[in-house]
C-alpha cells in the first residue's frame, strides 16, 4: 500500500530529472542545483579553464555551471543550452548580473542541435545530463562541431558503473533502482571507459578520464580534444 501511494510521486520526481517542467520543475531544478554543486565544482576544477575562455554547458537546467564557469571565465563568455524553458528562467534568474554584461547567455536548445556556429567555443561541458541525451553519439558530434580547434569537451556523470565494483550503502539502496530504469527506459549509465569511448568515437583525440568511485554514486568525468 505504502509503495503504491510513493509510486506516483517517484514517478513524477524522475520524469523531472529528464525535462523539468511546472512548478515540480522547478523544484526539482533547485534540488538539483544544490544536489550537484560539488560534482560541479569537482568537475570544473579538472576542465583547465582560463580566463579568457568561451564555455558552453549543454544541458546546464538551473544554471549553477555556468554561474560557476562565469567565475573562472572573467574575461570571457558562457553560454548554457537546456530544453526544458522552465529550467532556461530558472538558469537566466541564477545569472541575471552577469547576462547584463554580456558575459553569459542562455538559450533554450537540445544537445542534438546546439544553437551555435562552428568552432564557437573552447570548452563544452556537460554536468549530470548525458544520460538523458536521445542520441547521445550526435550530441557528442554537435559538441565536436562548436568547439574550435584544440578545445575540450568534459562529460561528467554522478552515476558510474565504476561504483558497483564496491557499492556504498548509498549506492546499493539507489543503484538497483537507476539501474533498472537504464535498461527499461534507456538511461545511459556507463563505466569511465565506456564513456571515454564513446568520446573516441565520436572522433576527440587525447581522451581520458577521471573517477570517484566512493563519491555518492560514482562520479566520473571524461575529457577530449578536438
Amino acid at each position: 500500500m505504502i509503495g503504491s501511494l510513493l509510486k506516483k510521486p517517484l514517478e513524477v520526481v524522475e520524469a523531472n530529472f529528464r525535462q523539468p517542467n511546472g512548478t515540480a520543475g522547478q523544484l526539482v531544478g533547485h534540488l538539483m542545483t544544490l544536489q550537484h554543486r560539488s560534482l560541479t565544482v569537482w568537475a570544473i576544477e579538472h576542465m583547465d579553464v582560463r580566463r579568457s575562455q568561451r564555455v558552453l554547458d549543454v544541458g546546464c537546467g538551473g544554471g549553477m555551471a555556468v554561474r560557476l564557469l562565469s567565475e573562472r571565465t572573467p574575461r570571457g563568455f558562457v553560454a548554457g543550452v537546456d530544453y526544458s524553458m522552465d529550467m532556461v528562467s530558472q538558469a537566466v534568474r541564477r545569472n541575471a548580473d552577469a547576462i547584463a554584461r554580456n558575459r553569459v547567455e542562455i538559450r533554450h536548445g537540445d544537445s542534438a542541435a546546439l544553437p551555435y556556429d562552428d568552432a564557437s567555443f573552447d570548452h563544452v561541458s556537460a554536468v549530470e545530463t548525458f544520460y538523458f541525451w536521445p542520441d547521445p553519439m550526435r550530441g557528442l558530434a554537435e559538441a565536436h562541431r562548436v568547439l574550435r580547434p584544440g578545445g575540450q569537451v568534459a562529460i561528467t556523470l554522478e552515476m558510474s558503473r565504476e561504483a558497483a565494483a564496491d557499492p556504498s550503502l548509498l549506492q546499493r539502496f539507489f543503484g538497483r533502482r537507476f539501474t533498472e530504469r537504464s535498461e527499461r527506459d534507456g538511461l545511459h549509465i556507463l563505466s569511465g571507459s565506456e564513456l571515454a569511448g564513446k568520446l573516441s568515437a565520436a572522433g576527440f583525440k587525447d581522451v581520458r578520464f577521471v573517477a570517484e568511485p566512493r563519491r555518492s554514486l560514482g562520479w566520473v568525468c571524461a575529457f577530449g580534444r578536438k
